[in-house]
């Protein structure tokens, strides 16, 4: 055994529990570890890192349509490709974590950072579709590596009783990233063209990529276990289904035979891979996690706030813009969302490590904060207004970090020492799930309401208002779900 794996403490279990694992940094000396400074400047390092894939998806989509004008994309094509980072994220998200378990945790951010970069000036440089489209498919594989890591880092930078307070810094830090890089994309895009919003994204990846190199330490798991190819495989399968026909369902309607197909075959395949891993004697995930009762209403709190996020992003431009709104104007209201992100990351890790709030004050709240967000749309009467879309913004900007700090100290304070990269492909996955969702069931929802082809605001706000009923209903099931067993227990 390596240095490196006898300095790692063994992980911890409580009766009932499955083990989870808090890791001292492996690399760092006594003196260094008093300080603290290695420990921040490492965690400033991941929080960055991670707010990556958030920063991607957003230059591309506001790079993509000029791309595709000048890519001469057919309409389909470009949809396609557009979505293709995505499907590659999911499908690459299990495999990676566990390769990173196996080989470094480091080598793997760095690895997968750097592969950003790369696909980045891939996509910025090309001179065909399909040139572009492998970019952003490689941009998938890179982004599941990183941000697998960066998850799995955590747990082993601070004690499980301070992962609320990590996660808080690392989703604020991330979000903020977002905000300025939003900010200044239109700018960058409209006095250098489109590319220059890949490569700017290629320049922050090498940075980000050499300073992992400088503030990491290096970690992997303790206990080597067998990569799980059949495992991996199969979720690569089910999760690419699912995510692509989603993605279909927005424009082709949920029932379609493509989308019908698609989502019976992720059922079908995904179920397998439960009862694979069930039997398998080094399974590449522990679906035993999801018998406890925390665990699952993480992974539904997941799904749930990617889903608000998503409708409320989706419906509030395809509102204002054909109604005449400035794009500005709605880039403005659309960044409050990041803003309130901003402030709702600190604000969980205070509620937690301050107040001692319990996970199931936190998921229950945020939902209903969700609900509220959702829900105050009914009052609008003019597209032109701008008060209550961006007060809704904020607020469910807000309820998704308030719930994302809990959320993920939940998911990976119950990770087994040797599966944190596993175990942290989980947190993206459900986030890929609600988020489609939103986007493929707004529209719907708003068809639902509306007299002609155009949304409108009543359309608009009574769909909105529609799935915050669900909410609500989802906040009182993640109570029940998270009812303390006995009267020593928290949730």
């Amino acid at each position: 055994m390596s240095s490196t794996q006898q300095t790692q403490p063994p992980a911890r279990s409580t009766p009932g529990r499955v083990p989870v694992s808090t890791p001292a940094p492996q690399q760092w000396t006594a003196r260094q570890r008093r300080s603290r400074r290695p420990v921040l400047a490492a965690m400033i390092c991941v929080a960055f890192i991670g707010g990556l894939q958030g920063v991607d998806p957003a230059l591309h989509s506001v790079a993509m349509p000029q791309a595709a004008r000048e890519l001469g994309m057919d309409p389909a094509a470009a949809s396609f490709i557009k979505s293709i980072g995505t499907i590659i994220l999911a499908a690459s998200m299990l495999g990676v974590g566990i390769l990173g378990d196996r080989f470094g945790r480091r080598r793997a951010l760095v690895a997968g950072t750097l592969l950003m970069g790369a696909a980045a000036v891939i996509t910025a440089t090309a001179a065909t579709p399909l040139i572009f489209g492998l970019g952003r498919a490689l941009m998938g594989v890179a982004t599941a590596t990183s941000f697998a890591m960066c998850l799995a880092f955590i747990p082993t930078l601070y004690p499980r009783e301070q992962l609320p307070k990590a996660f808080g810094l690392f989703f604020g830090a991330g979000a903020s990233l977002i905000v300025a890089a939003t900010a200044l994309s239109g700018t960058v895009q409209g006095l250098f063209g489109w590319r220059s919003t890949y490569l700017a994204t290629a320049a922050l990846c090498v940075v980000l990529g050499v300073a992992a190199l400088r503030f990491m330490p290096e970690n992997r798991a303790t206990v080597l276990r067998r990569f799980d190819a059949p495992g991996v495989f199969l979720a690569a399968v089910g999760l690419v289904a699912l995510v692509y026909s989603i993605g279909r369902a927005s424009t082709l309607g949920w029932g379609h035979p493509l989308v019908l197909g698609g989502l019976g075959v992720s059922a079908m395949v995904l179920a397998a891979f439960a009862l694979w891993e069930l039997r398998c004697k080094h399974p590449a995930f522990p679906v035993e996690l999801f018998r406890l009762p925390a665990f699952t209403a993480a992974c539904l709190a997941g799904v749930l706030f990617n889903w608000a996020d998503a409708s409320l992003l989706g419906q509030y431009p395809a509102l204002a813009l054909p109604a005449g709104v400035p794009a500005a104007a709605v880039s403005a209201i659309v960044a409050l969302m990041y803003v309130g992100m901003i402030c709702g990351a600190p604000a969980a890790g205070i509620a937690q490590n301050r107040f001692g709030l319990s996970n199931r004050t936190m998921f229950t709240s945020g939902l209903l904060l969700c609900a509220a967000g959702l829900a105050l749309q009914v009052l609008l009467t003019n597209p032109h207004d701008l008060l209550l879309p961006a007060a809704g913004l904020f607020i469910v900007g807000f309820a998704v970090m308030w719930m994302q700090n809990p959320q993920s100290a939940v998911i990976m304070g119950s990770a087994p020492a040797d599966q944190l990269g596993a175990v942290g492909a989980v947190k993206p996955a459900v986030g890929q799930f609600g988020f489609g969702l939103g986007f493929a069931l707004a529209g719907p929802i708003a068809g639902i309401f509306m007299d002609g082809p155009a949304l409108t605001a009543q359309a608009y706000g009574l769909g909105l208002a529609s799935q915050a009923a669900f909410f609500v209903l989802a906040a009182a099931l993640v109570f029940i779900l998270l009812k303390p067993r006995s009267a020593a227990a928290a949730a």
